[in-house]
């Protein structure tokens, strides 16, 4: 064991590195004492070559917000980050060492900043004599060994997706229907910025739909044709970082509207605008698409179709999904996400020997 088991804890800083903002959260028992977004400058993090580099930029804006509220570092038992692009990682959570602090700083991996999180945990959490940990990482699925395959040898898939939210909505609906989680089949969509979709099975991610073979999503293009993204790339117009930003930050919906808000969408969709709708309906139909696929791994067997993330607050979008997928399940919707909390609560039942710690 590499902490304390303890009976009662007293607060957890919980962190969750965005692209160019950090959300920070003190849990008490359970329940935020408060909850804010630290924003960062775009041209400052612009200018680091690597994710890994504004480990310490971040975390003085970090202690700087924590001052300015008065709040007693010494209160907390715990700090928890969000989970990185670590290749090998398992759902759950995990102890946060100086290995695991160095694989996260591995510049051959995928330059996003989630892997700041336990970067960040172990620093604070360091200086101030508590554990640190990192909880559900979007690398952490255990996808089955025949959905690794891809067609290309050379080329294995690996699992990843929205595992915080994801898992973290799936608990949450086995509770409110009175099941085990790791009883249920369930296929959840998280819909945000990026939008992913999981098949859940034994408590445990299966197979996924992810933001480079799956659903386009309001930035992201999802799986496109490769015969065709072949001939656009040896075009010679597109640099590696232009192919980049239009796989991730300029693709999807931006690519064709001219927007990521979905909000603006549905307003030029009932003003009349058919080719908003087309678009619009377009995205539905691949969700559809991904979450009827993903019913194959729990071979047909779906307790749930859980639509979760901040874009499930759209109506509009998830009765054209289930429209096309109601098929497959009984369809919950759960919008928003629960991400803080998970991390609090994940670092709690470490805390108290409730789930176990993995080291990496």
């Amino acid at each position: 064991m590499f902490f304390e088991i303890k009976d009662e804890i007293k607060d957890i800083l919980a962190i969750n590195p965005g692209s160019t903002s950090t959300k920070i959260a003190v849990f008490r028992k359970g329940r935020a004492l408060f909850e804010t977004n630290v924003f960062h400058d775009v041209d400052v993090i612009s200018g680091f070559e690597n994710i890994g580099d504004q480990e310490k930029y971040r975390e003085k804006f970090i202690l700087e917000e924590l001052q300015s509220r008065e709040y007693d570092m010494s209160q907390l038992s715990a700090v928890v980050g969000r989970g990185g692009m670590l290749i090998g990682l398992e759902a759950g959570g995990y102890f946060v060492t100086p290995k695991l602090c160095d694989g996260m700083r591995d510049p051959k991996l995928p330059q996003h900043a989630s892997s700041l999180g336990a970067l960040i945990a172990y620093g604070i959490g360091k200086e101030l004599g508590i554990p640190a940990f990192i909880y559900d990482s979007p690398m952490g699925c255990e996808i089955l060994e025949v959905a690794k395959v891809t067609g290309m040898a050379g080329v294995e898939k690996y699992g990843c997706c929205h595992v915080l939210n994801s898992r973290a909505q799936a608990m949450r609906y086995a509770e409110s229907v009175g099941k085990k989680y790791e009883d249920l089949n369930l296929i959840v969509c998280h819909m945000g910025g990026g939008i992913t979709v999981n098949a859940q099975k034994d408590g445990r991610i299966i197979d996924t739909a992810a933001y480079d073979d799956g659903p386009m999503a309001p930035e992201r293009s999802g799986g496109v044709p490769l015969l065709l993204f072949k001939d656009l790339i040896f075009t010679g117009m597109y640099s590696e970082k232009d192919v980049a930003e239009v796989i991730s930050g300029k693709g999807g919906l931006y690519s064709y509207l001219g927007t990521k808000d979905c909000l603006e969408i549905e307003e030029r969709i009932i003003a009349g605008d058919e080719y908003a709708a087309k678009i619009y309906e377009a995205m539905a139909y691949q969700i559809a698409k991904a979450i009827a696929g993903l019913s194959v791994p729990l071979k047909g067997k779906v307790d749930a179709v859980i639509l979760t993330g901040g874009i499930a607050r759209s109506k509009m979008l998830n009765d054209m999904i289930e429209a096309y997928a109601g098929h497959i399940g009984n369809f919950v919707v759960m919008a928003g996400e629960k991400e803080m909390e998970a991390l609090a609560e994940g670092a709690a039942r470490m805390l108290q020997g409730k789930e176990e710690a993995k080291e990496y």
